[in-house]
C-alpha cells in the first residue's frame, strides 16, 4: 500500500513531516509522497532522515492552477509534482511568490471576519497552531473552537468557503506554467483528484485532460479517497490511451480532514505498489533526457564545448559502472578547480575590502571555499541533480551529500576555465560568491548594535526595544527576513539572511537615528 498525496503542518495539515513519516512506518504504507499546498518546506525539514526509514519517499508538492481559458468557470485546478529537485531555481521563485501572497491574504480573511463581527487576530491562530503556513483550515478550526461555529465544515460554509463572506481568492498560476516547473525541475506533473473537479458536460473532462497533455501533462491521480470504482475504471482508460501514468492518494489532512486516512482514505482506497513503480519508472525516462541548458542557465554560462561539462559532472562511481560509455571522471577537473576557485575568490576578498591582511584573506577564503560553503553554493544552482552517479551513491542520497557537491562544483569552476578562459570564470564565480563574500565581511568586522542600543535605551528610556518579524522573502533555502524595531518615538526596519542579522541592522538605524556611533 502506497499514499502518494498527504500534507502536513507545511501546509494545511495537522501533523509535522516527521510525525507523518511515523504514521506511514506505522501504517505500513511502502511508498509515501508529501504533497503540501504550493511549499516544499516540509520536504527540506526531513530530507535529511528520510532514508533512514523503511519506506520509499518521492518529493511533492501540490500547486494552485487557474484553468485554461476555455474552462476559466472551473476556478481552482490543483497539478500534483513528483520526483522534482528541491533546489530548482525557477520552482523556488515560484513558490516564494506563493508564500509572499499567502502572507498578504491571511490578514485580509481576518479582517473580513472582523467585520462580521468574529473577534479574532492573525497572532491567535499562530499561536495555536505550530505551523509554517498559516491558511484557512486552521483559521477554521479556531473559529470551532471560539464558539463561532458548531463543527469545522460549517466554519466554510459560512465564511471561509468560495463566495462567503470572508473568502479571499488565493495566489494561482495557469496549469500551462506550472507542468513547465515541474517538467524543468527534473519532475513529473500530474492532474490532481479530477473527480472533485465541476466540469459541466461529460465529455468536458477529456477535452480538458487533451489541452494540459499538450502542455506536457504526464499522469492524472486515478486512485483518490473521493474516486468511485466506475470514475476510476474511466479515468484508467484516459490514462491508458493518452499514455499517461496513473498516481493515487488519499489526500490526507490529520484532524483537518477527519474521516480520511493514510493510505486508506475513507476505507475504499489501497493503491499498489506497482503505482509507485511505474512513476519513478517514467521519472527515470523523464530525468536521462539531458537537460544541461538548465544548468547552463543557474550557471549563467553557456558552454562552447560541453564535453568539459559533462566530464566535471561524471562521479567516480558512474564511471566504474559504465566505462563503455564514459571514460574519466572529474577528478582531475576538481584539482585545477580548486586552485582557480582559490584564485577567484581570493581575488574577490581583496576587491571587496582592500584593508584586510594576508591572514584575514586567507582564513577567510578558507571559509568561503571549505566543503560546506562550496556544497551550499551547489545547491543554489540546483548542481546536484544533474552530477551522473553509479547506482548504489544515487540511493544513498549522493546527490545531496556535501563532499560530492563540493567537488563537482570545483570541477564545474575548472570546465568554465578550460571552455573560456580565467576571467569568464571569475566573472561566474563573482556573481555566485558575491553574498557570501558580502556575509563573511559583515561577519568579521561584527559589531554588536542590539546589546549597544539595549544599553543605550535601558539608561536613558528606562526600557528596551520591541522587535517584531513584519515578513519572510524567499524560497525556504535563501530567505530574507525584515524585521521591525519600536521604541516609542523610535521605529526602524532592519533586513537580513537570518532573523538575528535583520535585528542587528534594525538597531544599527535605531542607532544612527539617536546619534550613536559604536564604531
Amino acid at each position: 500500500m502506497i499514499d502518494l498525496h498527504t500534507h502536513s503542518t507545511a501546509s494545511d495539515g495537522s501533523l509535522t513531516p516527521r510525525q507523518l513519516l511515523d504514521l506511514a512506518k506505522d501504517s505500513g504504507i511502502e511508498a509515501v509522497a508529501l504533497t503540501d499546498h504550493d511549499t516544499i518546506a516540509g520536504i527540506l525539514e526531513i530530507k535529511d532522515i528520510v532514508h533512514s526509514y523503511p519506506l520509499e519517499f518521492i518529493t511533492g508538492v501540490e500547486i494552485s492552477c487557474t484553468p485554461p481559458p476555455e474552462f476559466k468557470s472551473l476556478g481552482s485546478i490543483h497539478m500534483l509534482g513528483y520526483g522534482f529537485s528541491v533546489y530548482d531555481c525557477g520552482l523556488n521563485d515560484a513558490l516564494a511568490r506563493a508564500a509572499e501572497a499567502r502572507a498578504n491574504r491571511n490578514p485580509q480573511i481576518i479582517a473580513k471576519l472582523n467585520g462580521l463581527g468574529i473577534d479574532i487576530t492573525l497572532d491567535e491562530v499562530k499561536k495555536r497552531f505550530d505551523t509554517r503556513q498559516i491558511g484557512r483550515p486552521h483559521i477554521a478550526e479556531l473559529l470551532v473552537e471560539k464558539g463561532y461555529v458548531s463543527d469545522f465544515r460549517k466554519a466554510f460554509d459560512l465564511y471561509l468557503g468560495k463566495n462567503k463572506p470572508a473568502y479571499v481568492d488565493k495566489f494561482k498560476i495557469s496549469c500551462k506554467e506550472a507542468i513547465r516547473l515541474i517538467l524543468d525541475a527534473g519532475g513529473l506533473p500530474v492532474l490532481a483528484h479530477p473527480g472533485i473537479i465541476d466540469f459541466q458536460q461529460p465529455h468536458d473532462l477529456d477535452t480538458f485532460v487533451n489541452m494540459l497533455v499538450n502542455n506536457g501533462l504526464a499522469g492524472i491521480e486515478v486512485y483518490y479517497a473521493g474516486h468511485d470504482s466506475a470514475f476510476r475504471k474511466h479515468l484508467s482508460d484516459i490514462v491508458n490511451s493518452k499514455g499517461l501514468v496513473a498516481t493515487g492518494g488519499s489526500d490526507f489532512h490529520g484532524s483537518f480532514n477527519k474521516g480520511v486516512d493514510l493510505g486508506r482514505g475513507r476505507g475504499d482506497l489501497n493503491v499498489d505498489m506497482c503505482v509507485f513503480k511505474s512513476l519513478n519508472d517514467r521519472l527515470q525516462e523523464i530525468q536521462a533526457i539531458s537537460r544541461l541548458d538548465l544548468l547552463e542557465q543557474n550557471l549563467d554560462y553557456r558552454f562552447q564545448s560541453r564535453s568539459f561539462l559533462s566530464n566535471a559532472l561524471c562521479h567516480r562511481s558512474y564511471l566504474n559502472e559504465n566505462q563503455d560509455i564514459c571514460d574519466a571522471d572529474n577528478e582531475r577537473l576538481e584539482f585545477l578547480g580548486d586552485a582557480v576557485l582559490g584564485l577567484c575568490v581570493g581575488h574577490l576578498l581583496m576587491e571587496k575590502d582592500p584593508l584586510k591582511n594576508e591572514g584575514d584573506l586567507s582564513r577567510l577564503r578558507s571559509n568561503l571555499v571549505s566543503e560546506t560553503g562550496l556544497a551550499h553554493i551547489a545547491r543554489r544552482i540546483d548542481l546536484g541533480r544533474f552530477i551522473k552517479l553509479g547506482k548504489g551513491e544515487s540511493l544513498s542520497g549522493g546527490r545531496d551529500k556535501n563532499s560530492i557537491l563540493s567537488d563537482a562544483f570545483e570541477a564545474v569552476v575548472a570546465a568554465v576555465y578550460l571552455d573560456a578562459g580565467f576571467d569568464r570564470a571569475q566573472t561566474m564565480v563573482n556573481r555566485l560568491f558575491d553574498k557570501p563574500v558580502q556575509q563573511v565581511l559583515a561577519s568579521s568586522d561584527f559589531i554588536d548594535y542590539k546589546s549597544g542600543l539595549q544599553e543605550f535605551t535601558q539608561e536613558h528610556f528606562g526600557r528596551t526595544p520591541d522587535y517584531t518579524l513584519a515578513q519572510e522573502k524567499g524560497p525556504d533555502h535563501d530567505k530574507t527576513f525584515e524585521i521591525c524595531l519600536n521604541l516609542d518615538t523610535v521605529a526602524t526596519m532592519g533586513t537580513g539572511k537570518t532573523k538575528k542579522a535583520a535585528e542587528q541592522d534594525a538597531a544599527r538605524k535605531a542607532l544612527t537615528l539617536l546619534n550613536r556611533n559604536l564604531e
